[in-house]
């Protein structure tokens, strides 16, 4: 398994950006020197997989965030678990709810599809005018249909 590292020197400069903040998930298990520009000082393995790192900063880029995860691994390793399970089912969530279809117009996802009985009923009376020729979906909050 991986870990990440961590730059002692360049996380002492409280750098706020997660690329700059002196934790790296990027780097391979043999380096043991900080890869940023004019630092080059000694790395430490830090006790969080990158698989995990991966998740608690899909859930925030707060470094403090990051942190307090790192510590509450350390102290209390069950409710650390728990903690991260829950950021799992989240991120689940929304990936299935980034998945649905959207409304290109307002991207509300409370859409429907337009029926062939609709679509049939329309053209039947608008003819060549009607609005849901070559449709399928409609917004049922804004109205659009595409």
């Amino acid at each position: 398994m991986s870990y990440i590292k961590l730059c002692q020197n360049c996380r002492n400069k409280k750098n706020q950006d997660l690329f700059y903040s002196g934790y790296y998930n990027w780097l391979d298990d043999n380096c043991y020197e900080c890869p940023m520009k004019d630092c080059g000082h000694k790395l430490i393995d830090i006790d969080l997989s990158k698989e995990e790192f991966d998740i608690i900063t899909s859930i925030s880029k707060d470094i403090s965030f990051l942190e307090t995860m790192i510590q509450l691994k350390e102290k209390d390793i069950i409710e650390y678990r728990s903690k991260l399970s829950q950021f799992k089912i989240l991120i689940q969530q929304q990936t299935k709810e980034s998945q649905k279809p959207h409304c290109p117009t307002c991207g509300s996802t409370n859409i429907k599809a337009i029926s062939g009985i609709s679509r049939g009923a329309s053209i039947a009376m608008w003819g060549i005018f009607s609005k849901k020729i070559n449709k399928s979906f409609e917004c049922l909050d804004c109205k659009y249909m595409w």
